[in-house]
């Protein structure tokens, strides 16, 4: 038996796929605006700005030859690339 396709069903549909796009528009906006501003924060994480070299309370700028210059803590730890 074959039936008719209701336009109230063919527009709950386009109108669910709509709804569905501009949300995940609005969350992919919002993960992007995230990481960005996670990759690029211009403080150190006490809250203060770094010095000249890009290095935190704490940290000496150091050459480690192949891997440039980071910002390396003054007793034992990971260095990481200075703060722009």
């Amino acid at each position: 038996m074959k039936q008719k396709i209701n336009i109230y069903v063919i527009a709950l549909c386009i109108l669910c796929f709509i709804c569905g796009a501009f949300a995940g528009y609005l969350l992919a906006v919002n993960v992007g605006n995230t990481a960005y501003r996670a990759n690029y924060s211009s403080l150190c994480p006490d809250g203060s700005s770094p010095d000249n070299n890009g290095c935190c309370v704490g940290e000496i700028y150091t050459n480690m030859g192949d891997l440039g210059f980071n910002c390396c803590p003054e007793g034992n730890g990971d260095c990481y690339p200075p703060i722009k």
